[in-house]
């Protein structure tokens, strides 16, 4: 699953975690496993933490000047600190989790991932302990740098691990035929597949706050593509109370992206 940036910070403002949320979050995925037995990779968004420095240094559209490597080195500190707030709280809610850290070892080209180890995480997952993976800076061989999302992430793992569900938790109930937040008629698309995603297209909209990420149209394309390989993914509001539990427990609570 991936806890969405805009949940877990705010992102109209650098560098603010949602101490509060991210807590319940925890408790809730806690709770999921307490009634059903199930593994689980997390991921997690950056939000204000890493989008800012990579908005500042450019991080995401390569090696463009002599401060790109100080903007790799920026973004990858500000992607961990964030990192450590959510496995400081899984901890703290009796999960096992342990940091699995994008920048280390994960290597792009023209910012595809062409190269990340996955080795540890099962080792991790077969010592009954939850992976925690994220948004990150990357070392890329055509462009210097990038940032990879934790959609690009979730896609690269999940030939490996073959997730029965990818769950990706944001602000929103799911994907809308307008924005929600400005209009209220939006209604919400309860399934997108291959076929009727040309129709869908036209409602896909850029996230709100700073991302650097691509918004919610590339969120979709990254879902789309793992649903060609056989994978269900469901949008969930993580900022609703109990809605990122039922979703792990098997409830359709969204948007369904499917095969």
């Amino acid at each position: 699953m991936k806890l969405g940036g805009s949940v877990i910070t705010d992102k109209t403002r650098p560098f603010t975690a949602r101490h509060n949320t991210i807590k319940r979050l925890a408790a809730e995925i806690r709770e999921a496993r307490k009634e059903r037995q199930f593994d689980v990779i997390i991921g997690h968004g950056g939000g204000s933490f890493p989008h800012t420095a990579a908005t500042e240094y450019q991080t995401h559209k390569g090696a463009v000047n002599e401060r790109s490597g100080r903007g790799v080195a920026m973004v990858q500190d500000a992607a961990s600190r964030l990192n450590r707030i959510v496995v400081s709280a899984l901890l703290g809610e009796g999960i096992d989790a342990i940091s699995m850290q994008p920048s280390a070892s994960c290597i792009t080209e023209d910012g595809k991932i062409v190269a990340w180890p996955l080795d540890a995480m099962k080792m991790a997952l077969e010592m009954g302990l939850v992976p925690v993976a994220y948004g990150d800076a990357a070392l890329d061989r055509k462009n210097g740098c990038t940032i990879v999302s934790t959609e690009k992430l979730i896609n690269h793992m999940a030939d490996t691990f073959k997730p029965e569900k990818i769950i990706i938790a944001g602000e929103v109930d799911g994907v809308f035929t307008g924005d929600p937040f400005k209009d209220p008629t939006a209604k919400l698309i309860p399934l997108i597949t291959q076929a009727n995603l040309p129709e869908i297209r036209q409602y896909l909209g850029a996230s709100r706050g700073t991302d650097v990420t691509g918004g919610m149209i590339d969120k979709i394309k990254e879902l789309i593509e793992l649903a060609g390989k056989g994978y269900t993914s469901e949008i969930v509001n993580a900022t609703k109370s109990g809605f990122l539990k039922r979703a792990l427990l098997g409830e359709h609570v969204g948007t369904v992206v499917s095969p």
